[in-house]
């Protein structure tokens, strides 16, 4: 395998491994061959560009170019991220995506675009925040009328204030010290700024 690929192979490798996903599948989702994969996989036949990207494009990631001088800083920020959602328990995970559910199936109802807008991003990043277990309650009792839908439908009133309350909790968990929770990078991709 010619170094200057090999490490991307790999991490490719790894990451279609890590989603318990076939090379057959791999294919069907990137458009090459099993067998094109199998190649550069195994180091083989060096991948073109446009190969890379359509594989690293159907394992969800992206393949980008940075100052080789802000590689220690976004490699601190990948390991963080990392860290941050192993540390997120699947049990919030689980909340989350039923949330989820329901805004598919009823998000419709929800007052305006706006708020639905709202629910639909505070969701998206409760998916990967660390939250206490006195917020987890919180977001049970807040979107328990939502368990009851079929039955009891919530007002406008009530949707809009679960709305809110999600989108708080989903403000505090961005904005609170979590120096104890989550090691602090020693990076920052943003050069001015002091606090890194």
């Amino acid at each position: 395998m010619a170094y200057k690929t090999e490490h991307i192979t790999q991490r490719l490798r790894s990451a279609r491994e890590a989603r318990k996903m076939s090379q057959r599948e791999l294919s069907a989702r990137s458009g090459l061959t099993q067998s094109h994969i199998s190649q550069i996989e195994r180091g083989t036949m060096e991948p073109g560009l446009g190969s890379l990207v359509d594989v690293a494009r159907a394992l969800d990631l992206e393949i980008v170019l940075a100052p080789k001088k802000l590689m220690p800083a976004i490699r601190n920020i990948l390991d963080s991220t990392s860290t941050s959602s192993d540390i997120v328990r699947s049990d919030q995970r689980k909340l989350v995506v039923r949330l989820e559910r329901w805004f598919a199936q009823h998000g419709g109802v929800l007052g305006s675009a706006v708020e639905a807008d709202k629910f639909k991003s505070s969701l998206a990043l409760l998916r990967h925040l660390p939250l206490s277990n006195e917020e987890m309650d919180t977001i049970k009792e807040v979107t328990a009328p939502l368990d009851r839908w079929e039955s009891d439908p919530p007002s406008g009133r009530e949707l809009s204030r679960i709305v809110d309350a999600i989108r708080n909790l989903r403000n505090a968990a961005v904005h609170r010290d979590r120096d104890d929770v989550i090691p602090r990078s020693a990076y920052a991709l943003d050069e001015e700024d002091d606090d890194a």
